[in-house]
This record gives C-alpha cells, sequence and structure tokens, in this order.
C-alpha cells in the first residue's frame, strides 16, 4: 500500500488540471509596457512593445542604476532610479499587426510584427548566467531586414520631476548629457553622473545566417569610469562561436527553476498569470543581485522611482517562500544586512545604540529617517517620517527566509536586527491608567488620510508580531536574552487594537469612514493573524472588519482585493477569495500581469501570486493546512514542493473535489503540525522507521521527522 501511494504521488496525472503551459500570449503587442513583452535575469532586463506606426521599441533596464548625490534624505530626486533607454527599430512601412509571446519556461521573449511589405521576428534573452542581452531580428518572409537600428538615451533625471502634482527641489540639476562612442566595433552610450561614476549602454551588431543579431550590455559603478569597461568587456567576451550552447545553458537554469516547486489548478487565466509571476521575479531579482524595487528591470515615466517601505516590498516577496525559493528571498536579506548601520541612523539620536527604523521610501542605502521621539511632536514632518512599524513589518520577511530555511546564519542576523527594531516600539510605550502598555506617541498609519493619531492598529499588531516573534526566536536559543522578560511582560498588557462596531478602526479615536486601499488597519488578520479563525470569539469582528473595508469602494485598488482575497482563504472561503481574485485580474492587471498605480508598480500581481498559493496550503498559528480554502469548481489541484515553516517541503493532490494524499519531506529535521484536510479511514506510511506520530487529534497530526525523511498521508 506504501509504495503505491508514493508511486501516485509522484506521477500525479494532470486529467482535470491545466496542462503545464510552457508560454504567455500578448496579442495584440501594444504601444505601452504594459501590452509589451519582457526579459530579465534579476539585473538587467528588456521590454518590447510598439513605439509609432512604423516603429518597434527595446526598452533596455538595470534595477541597481540609481542616482547617489549627497542629499541623505532626498529619495525620490537625488539618489533616484535612473531610466536608460530603449531601441528603435524602424520599419519600411506601417504596422498592421503585431503579437508577442513571453516564453516563461526558457526565459525569452518574442515580437512578431507584419507590415503590408514585411514581416519582422524579434527574439529576445536577457541571458541568466551572464549580464548580457542577445536580441535577435530575421524575416518568415525572406526580405531584407531592416537596418535602421537606433539608441535612444532618456535624460540622467529622477523621472518624478515630469510628473507637474509633486512637490520639486527647488535647485535639482539635470546630470550631464552622456556621449556616443565607439570602441572597435562596439557602440558605447556613455552617461557620467554629477555624484561620481555613471553608466553606460553598449552594443554590438552580427550576422547569423539571414539573422541579424545584437549583444547588449549595461555597465554601472558609483566611483569611477569602469562602467564602461564593463559593459564593453561583457560584450567582449561572449563566446559567440558558442552562442547555441550559451542559449542551451540559460534555459537549462529557467527549467531548473520552475522545476523547485509546481502547482496545477483548473483555472486557465489563474494558471497562466501564476506562472508569470514566477518568471516576474526571476526576472526581477535574484541571489547576490539588487533587492526588488517598484519597477524590477522594467523602467518607465514613473513617480516612485525608489524602495517602498510600508506595504511594497513586503507584498513583491511575499510569494517566494511557498514557491520554495529562499534565493530570491536572500537578495531583500542581503539588503537588510548591508545596510544596518543606516538602519540604525534612521531613528532620532537618543535611541541609535540600540534601535531601528525606516521611513516611506528611500534609495538602496535605506536611508529614510523616522522622527518619532517620546515627547516631541512636529505637525510638519512628512507623513512618511512618522510610520513607526515599517522596518519591523519588513523582518517579517526575514523571519520567513530563517524559519522556511531553517539556517543557523540567517537566525545570527535576524535576531539582532528584529530586536533594533522591536526597540525602537519599547522606547515609545508608556503604561496608561488601566495598567496597559500603548503607544505614546502619534504615529502615522499608512495611506489613511488624517491618520496621525495615537495607538494606530498598523502598529500595534505589528508590535503584538515582533514581540511574539522574538520571544519564539529567543526559545530557540534557551531564552536567555535580558530583554525577554520584558517582551513577555509588554505582550502580555499591550492594549488592545481599537475597534467599534464597524469592526478595527484605524486608531484610538478614529473610525475607519472613508475608503481606504491600504488594509494597515487590518494586519492582525492578515498577513499576521494574531486574529484569525481559529478564534470563534472573533469571527464576528473579523467579518464585520472586512466587510467594512470593502465596501468603501472608492480608492480601493489592485492590493486592496488580493489582500481581502488572502483573509477571505484564511476564513476557509475559498469561492469569496476566488471572486476577488477575479475582480484583480479583469480590472487591474495588465496584459503582460504587469500593475500600474500612475508608473509601474510591481508588488500587487506578486501578492495575488501568495494568495493564489494560500488557497493551497497556509500555514499560522504553528499549523501547516492543506488545501484550506479550494474553491468548490476546483476539482482537481495539485502542487508539489511547497515549502512551510521548519523547512519543511509539502507536496498534496485533490482529486473529484477531495484531498487524496498528502506528502511531507523534511529538509532540516523537527516537528510539523499538519491538518491533511484528508476524509474518510486515513493512513500514513514512511520508509524512515525514525518519523514518529506524536500526536492526532482533530485531524490534525503532529509528527517528528528526522532530517531528510518523508511522510505520506492518504485516503484508504
Amino acid at each position: 500500500m506504501k509504495i503505491v501511494f508514493i508511486l501516485m504521488l509522484k506521477m500525479a496525472t494532470l486529467v482535470g488540471y491545466v496542462v503545464a503551459q510552457e508560454s504567455f500570449p500578448v496579442k495584440p503587442l501594444g504601444k505601452t509596457i504594459y501590452s509589451g513583452v519582457f526579459t530579465g535575469n534579476g539585473l538587467l532586463g528588456t521590454m518590447t512593445y510598439i513605439k509609432a506606426k512604423d516603429a518597434v521599441r527595446i526598452d533596455i533596464g538595470r534595477t541597481d542604476v540609481y542616482d547617489h548625490r549627497v542629499n541623505r534624505e532626498s529619495a525620490l530626486f537625488d539618489k533616484a532610479r535612473l531610466p536608460i533607454g530603449h531601441f528603435e527599430i524602424a520599419l519600411p512601412d506601417t504596422i498592421c499587426a503585431a503579437a508577442g509571446d513571453i516564453a516563461y519556461r526558457s526565459g525569452q521573449a518574442t515580437a512578431t510584427i507584419e507590415t503590408a511589405k514585411s514581416s519582422l521576428h524579434i527574439k529576445m534573452l536577457t541571458l541568466a548566467h551572464r549580464n548580457l542581452i542577445y536580441i535577435e531580428l530575421s524575416s518568415s518572409r525572406g526580405q531584407v531586414l531592416p537596418s535602421d537600428w537606433s539608441w535612444i538615451a532618456e535624460d540622467a533625471q529622477s523621472p518624478r520631476m515630469a510628473f507637474g502634482y509633486v512637490a520639486k527641489p527647488d535647485n535639482y540639476q539635470t546630470n550631464p548629457k552622456g556621449v556616443l562612442e565607439k570602441n572597435n566595433d562596439v557602440s558605447v552610450y556613455k552617461q557620467p553622473l554629477l555624484a561620481g561614476g555613471g553608466y553606460a549602454t553598449a552594443w554590438k551588431s552580427l550576422r547569423r545566417a539571414n539573422k541579424v543579431c545584437y549583444l547588449v550590455s549595461v555597465g554601472y559603478s558609483k566611483q569611477s569610469d569602469q562602467y564602461v569597461d564593463e559593459a564593453i568587456d561583457a560584450i567582449n567576451s561572449f563566446p559567440i562561436n558558442r552562442l547555441d550552447d550559451e542559449i542551451a545553458t540559460h534555459q537549462q537554469s529557467w527549467k531548473n527553476y520552475y522545476a523547485k516547486s509546481t502547482l496545477r489548478i483548473p483555472d486557465v487565466q489563474l494558471q497562466q498569470f501564476y506562472n508569470m509571476q514566477l518568471y516576474k521575479l526571476a526576472s526581477a531579482t535574484g541571489e547576490d543581485k539588487p533587492a526588488m524595487d517598484l519597477q524590477g528591470p522594467w523602467t518607465a515615466a514613473t513617480p516612485w522611482p525608489a524602495y517602498w517601505h510600508n506595504l511594497n516590498i513586503q507584498l513583491a516577496y511575499s510569494p517566494v517562500f511557498t514557491a520554495n525559493h529562499l534565493e530570491i528571498a536572500g537578495s531583500l536579506m542581503q539588503l537588510l544586512d548591508r545596510e544596518q548601520e543606516n538602519l540604525a541612523g534612521n531613528v532620532p539620536e537618543p535611541y541609535r545604540y540600540n534601535s531601528a527604523a525606516i521611513g516611506r521610501s528611500s534609495s538602496p542605502d535605506l536611508i529614510s529617517p523616522v522622527f518619532l521621539e517620546l515627547g516631541k511632536e512636529d505637525y510638519n514632518w512628512e507623513d512618511g517620517r512618522k510610520e513607526l512599524g515599517n522596518l519591523t513589518w519588513i523582518m517579517h520577511s526575514y523571519y520567513k527566509y530563517y524559519r522556511y530555511s531553517m539556517d543557523s546564519k540567517a537566525y545570527d542576523r535576524l535576531f539582532p536586527l528584529l530586536k533594533r527594531a522591536v526597540n525602537y516600539y519599547l522606547h515609545l510605550l508608556e503604561k496608561d491608567t488601566t495598567g496597559k502598555y500603548h503607544i505614546a506617541v502619534r504615529t502615522h498609519s499608512p495611506e489613511y488620510p488624517g491618520s496621525y493619531h495615537y495607538d494606530s492598529n498598523y502598529d500595534l499588531s505589528i508590535l503584538q508580531w515582533g514581540l511574539t516573534a522574538l520571544i519564539s526566536l529567543d526559545k530557540e536559543r534557551g531564552g536567555k536574552d535580558p530583554l525577554h522578560k520584558k517582551w513577555t511582560e509588554v505582550l502580555a498588557n499591550l492594549r488592545d487594537y481599537p475597534q467599534d462596531e464597524s469592526g478595527f478602526m484605524i486608531a484610538k479615536d478614529l473610525p475607519y469612514a472613508q475608503s481606504h486601499r491600504h488594509y494597515s488597519h487590518l494586519m492582525m488578520i492578515y498577513p499576521f493573524y494574531l486574529v484569525n479563525w481559529d478564534q470563534p470569539e472573533n469571527r464576528d469582528l473579523i467579518s464585520r472588519s472586512i466587510a467594512h473595508w470593502q465596501s468603501k469602494t472608492s480608492a480601493l485598488q489592485g492590493y486592496s482585493f488580493s489582500g481581502a482575497a488572502s483573509m477571505y482563504a484564511m476564513m476557509g472561503k475559498g469561492d469569496d477569495a476566488l471572486r476577488s481574485l477575479h475582480t484583480l485580474l479583469t480590472k487591474y492587471v495588465k496584459p503582460n500581469t504587469l500593475y500600474a498605480e500612475t508608473g509601474p508598480v510591481i508588488e500587487t500581481p506578486l501578492a495575488a501570486m501568495s494568495t493564489v498559493q494560500e488557497l493551497c496550503l497556509q500555514y499560522w498559528d504553528g499549523k501547516v493546512r492543506v488545501f484550506p480554502a479550494i474553491p468548490s469548481t476546483w476539482k482537481e489541484v495539485y502542487f508539489e514542493n511547497f515549502l512551510t515553516d521548519g523547512a519543511f517541503l509539502i507536496s498534496a493532490r485533490r482529486k473529484e473535489g477531495k484531498n487524496i494524499h498528502v506528502k511531507i519531506l523534511s529538509k532540516e529535521g523537527g516537528e510539523i503540525q499538519i491538518d491533511p484536510n484528508l476524509t474518510g479511514n486515513v493512513s500514513w506510511s514512511s520508509a524512515q522507521k525514525n518519523v514518529k506520530l506524536l500526536k492526532h487529534e482533530n485531524a490534525r497530526y503532529v509528527f517528528f521527522m528526522p532530517k531528510g525523511s518523508e511522510v505520506v498521508l492518504f485516503r484508504d
């Protein structure tokens, strides 16, 4: 019996599932980045779309190209993300048809452009293992290929300068104009920066059979002119005689990437959407690559040329853990590790010895001061300088990175920084007349107008999570931290979340009275699950709070619907979650799955990817839940190697509307508490004799599993 069910799990037929797709069509190819086809390798990227009636453009991006002027706090201007430029391909006559395709499982994009007299096929790869872009032009009709290939540079200034409604610095200086040069057979556009260093785009053309090919690279440096050599060397060192092997290596890396986890659902639209978010993640960042900002490598006109810390970066990284791609998460952890000194410098001077924080937005240096200080309040601060909880919320991602890997080195970096983030809160607490701790300064609850108030639910929920995480982490090492007693006391005596008859309020004395796209006042429900559906006494409060939030529609945006869908999933309401997801997809997500709020922002579709995972697998309150919120129309669902807390890989299959088996693989050893959601007579088996069932009650199983062991649970 054991062998039969293990084989069934490994084979898992695809009857009733969406067949594994290889690509995502974009038809027709449009005139903006939102209907273009894109590639990326975590550093460089391309975006191809129509520029004019007789021209195509290929945007070039590099994720770490930021200005770096001295002004400490001007992240949106003096230290903004800078656009690079694009190639233009002029055609001999008017375009009559254009279509694109993103082959996400092999990491390439194609565009086919038809005119009355010609046909142009463009293939683009941003090589996974090199800082190099390969572009290939061919024609299915055998015509002479267009030779009008030109580089159009963007001005090296903050993109925010182009938006009239935002306040701008009085004396903003534009960087010098770039220079087009030739280095043997390599063309180079050199863009120096006032602050030193600069960036350069280099390209070289060559012919292969009946194709015209281009190699493109971008170099960047903050200090010297080595950025020119970097770009040129990337091209000259490329073994063009081994092009086919290089492409095969690139494609294999994408194949390996997708093989780390698998999801099959019967919803064609959501399945393709999910697959594209996986592609987007590895295109936008990766191990030892810059952390994701709001754009990834696909720059366009935007008022958001920076990192945003009160929702965006947290949502962007949210799906990587369950998807078993901790290497993607590594880019964020490396950023936090590298900039700890600046994070400490973001708090007022009296607290810097043991605290850290970050305001609303920053450049990659993470300099973004928070001005909150006990006994000192000033209405003239920008709202982003009053956001207390942003860093602690980001640390939630670091905590998951550790818990999903169980890497002791990650623990050693996580624990002291999380302590610093929570310490800032502790400096600002006082006891009220009832003996409850409360935040004794006014803070700003993100996105809600006029929310400079005491005891925001945003901050109370983040603080409660931070204290809970610190206590848990310290217990793993024996509970010896000198602050352990303080954390326990504050947690036990923290003031209750402000609420009224409609549910959770924004803050003390501030009800939720106008539409609010952010769920900053509901974070105790999601993503922290501090108030959850396993608590019968809170179910009515949860339902009222979500319904009241969603009832005011005027300000709702895309992530309002992904957030609500995740909350419905926690409640086990798969049909409601699915409706919310489809609202997001049909109303807000663009044809190529990008997303925009005035300018491109990357986080919302990635947050929706997390929601899709949560329909299939959830972890909160110490328990893994398998297929907890499957929509009633999804009769056949399958996932393999989803990662969860404790470094356990979970695989499961649902057939004819019922769960039939669940496999658990322990990567690091330990205990797992799991609800496999199996009905009828349930059995379990393991090939390892030292696996132990410690407890089984109320459909919940607790196993002790040594490192490398497997357990399969199945219906008899």
